[in-house]
């Protein structure tokens, strides 16, 4: 049987957009000789709605375009995930199969993921009953959808258990196929130094399906068909890897951050499942998320201070990929502290990627706001304020740039919003400006430690100067600054974070941890830091909340899975 599994980018709010799709999808999938159809979860509203998901208006949007898919079905099933009011007045996550013009057979999504990003029991009515098999072309089919597939005990990866498995139960009942419809966000492991190896690190989201999709299809003894959405929403990041998993372990798969369809057949012999190299997974990540978040928005370009260091670099090279470099504008913005090579390399980039270039002069408006502090505080010394308004008479310069009638020409369009650079390893440590380079729409790099800034950086070959990547990170806020001087070196404070932070590991363990990362004096001087690196984790919370999102693509990011309260000690 040859089924169809649809990976779309759904947007969210627009189940009539969502629908169009969804159709012509179908379309395609049985002009392709598809006999069966299947499509993600929540496919119509898209996932996730959060909050929205209580409008009665877009509720009865959702499922009057739900009926009206099911109403144009044919002989060829289509199956595709959306939601209904249920009793309690939150929803039904359901997964329809519709065929000959109706809906014929309706599961419900049994366990609900509450952990981490995920809060389903906040919209969601859980269905604990065992779903129905449907019998098609000779196979009893089960129907489930996402988080169904994580409740296994033995082969799921939930922090807690649920008490029940549905895919056991469809394989108890006497299914022979399983079809599961999902909205599954993914990310890279926690980070480790390269060739180390850590039994606390957390694996990728892809290694978990690795694990999880050929175990349960041999477990079970069953093919399971598995279609994920694809795209960004906000900080989440959907891969899609969508495909087929066979009871000898195999797999028959697709490309990752793809929109199309993908044919599988549980009669077809499936390949080894390949693992995913970190760099272009990354890469091809972060600029789905640029892409989706600026169109999703109603943006259409970005202007963002371009430095001379590795962070605004990386994020240069990814903008242009994602938006073509006609609709993205660096500035260098150096003050009396800022090296000539920094303008010099910023200026190199540019002329490369084909992006536009601007100079503007941050002292001027620097020297301002020095003089009027002068002004009330005679004979005051230079010290963190004067690093500080640096900062932030560039972040003002950005965002004034934004409503420029000359950047929207030059950019062909009003449409701007300025993109943050900042990484993890800063963002942890609050080793960046509050309304200073802490502004912007969103943050590509904010889940990235230091580390994976430099290797995207070496895997984006010329689109990143080498000099950039030679030079030691700094600010440039004062005379002779470097990061690494102020904060630790990078490679023994990634360490610290991948572990504490990334892999959630005991903090009174974390000493020992580091043994299995670092070596010699490195490990001597991360043990020395680590009060002070987690101090600064604790008391700079305050800052990351009022930071732009980031892209997630690590195991714990900042934001909605990471909710640490401000009056905490």
């Amino acid at each position: 049987m040859r089924i169809a599994l649809l990976q779309l980018n759904a947007r969210l709010g627009d189940p009539e957009g969502n629908g169009r799709k969804l159709e012509e999808a179908y379309g395609e999938a049985i002009a392709s000789g598809a006999q069966l159809v299947l499509a993600p979860e929540l496919a119509i509203p898209g996932y996730l709605l959060e909050d929205r998901l209580w409008e009665p208006g877009l509720r009865r949007r959702v499922e009057v375009e739900s009926l009206r898919l099911a109403a144009l079905s044919g002989a060829v099933p289509l199956v595709f995930g959306t939601a209904r009011p249920a009793p309690s007045g939150r929803l039904w996550n359901e997964l329809w199969w519709c065929a000959e013009g109706g809906l014929r057979h309706c599961a419900r999504k049994r366990v609900l993921p509450s952990y981490d990003v995920f809060d389903e029991h906040r919209y969601f009515e859980p269905d604990a009953s065992a779903q129905p098999l449907v019998s098609f072309q000779g196979h009893r089919i089960g129907l489930s959808i996402c988080e169904d597939l994580w409740a296994d005990p033995q082969l799921g990866n939930v922090p807690v258990g649920y008490g029940l498995d549905p895919i056991a139960d469809l394989a108890a009942a006497g299914a022979t196929l399983i079809l599961n419809a999902s909205a599954s966000p993914s990310a890279l492991g926690s980070w480790l130094p390269p060739g180390r190896t850590a039994p606390w690190a957390i694996p990728s989201k892809e290694a978990q399906r690795r694990r999880l999709l050929p175990g349960l299809a041999e477990k079970h003894g069953l093919p399971i068909a598995y279609a994920s959405r694809v795209g960004a929403e906000s900080w989440l990041l959907f891969d899609g890897g969508s495909g087929l998993a066979l009871p000898d372990g195999r797999w028959q798969g697709g490309e990752s951050f793809h929109e199309g369809l993908l044919m599988v057949d549980p009669a077809a012999p499936g390949q080894p499942w390949r693992a995913v190299d970190e760099g272009p997974w990354l890469r091809r990540a972060l600029v789905t998320g640029i892409r989706d978040n600026l169109a999703k928005q109603g943006l259409q370009a970005v202007v963002l201070g371009l430095s001379g260091g590795i962070d605004s670099a990386v994020a240069a090279a990814l903008a242009v990929e994602a938006l073509g470099p006609e609709r993205v504008l660096g500035a260098a913005l150096p003050t009396r502290f800022s090296s000539g090579l920094s303008s010099d390399l910023a200026e190199q980039q540019a002329r490369h990627l084909g992006m536009g270039f601007l100079r503007l002069d941050a002292d001027a408006p620097f020297a301002g706001f020095g003089a009027a502090l002068e002004q009330a505080l005679p004979g005051r010394a230079f010290g963190l304020t004067d690093e500080n308004l640096q900062s932030r008479c560039r972040g003002s310069l950005l965002m004034a740039l934004t409503s420029e009638p000359e950047v929207h020409r030059r950019l062909g369009t009003d449409r701007v919003a300025v993109l943050n650079t900042g990484n993890k390893s800063e963002a942890a440590t609050g080793y960046f400006t509050l309304y200073g380079d802490g502004i912007g729409a969103f943050a590509p790099l904010g889940d990235c430690l230091k580390a994976r800034v430099y290797a995207m950086a070496r895997d984006l070959g010329e689109a990143v100067p080498g000099g950039v990547i030679e030079r030691p990170p700094t600010a440039e806020l004062r005379p002779d600054q470097t990061d690494e001087a102020s904060l630790l070196p990078y490679a023994q404070l990634d360490a610290i974070l991948g572990a504490a932070l990334e892999a959630q590991r005991p903090e009174e363990g974390l000493a020992d941890d580091l043994a299995l990362l670092l070596d010699g004096a490195a490990l001597a001087q991360a043990r020395t830091a680590l009060p002070r690196i987690l101090g600064l984790l604790r008391r700079t919370e305050f800052k990351r909340r009022q930071l732009p999102f980031a892209f997630k693509v690590s195991p714990k990011a900042f934001g909605a899975g990471r909710r640490i309260p401000l009056t905490a000690l």
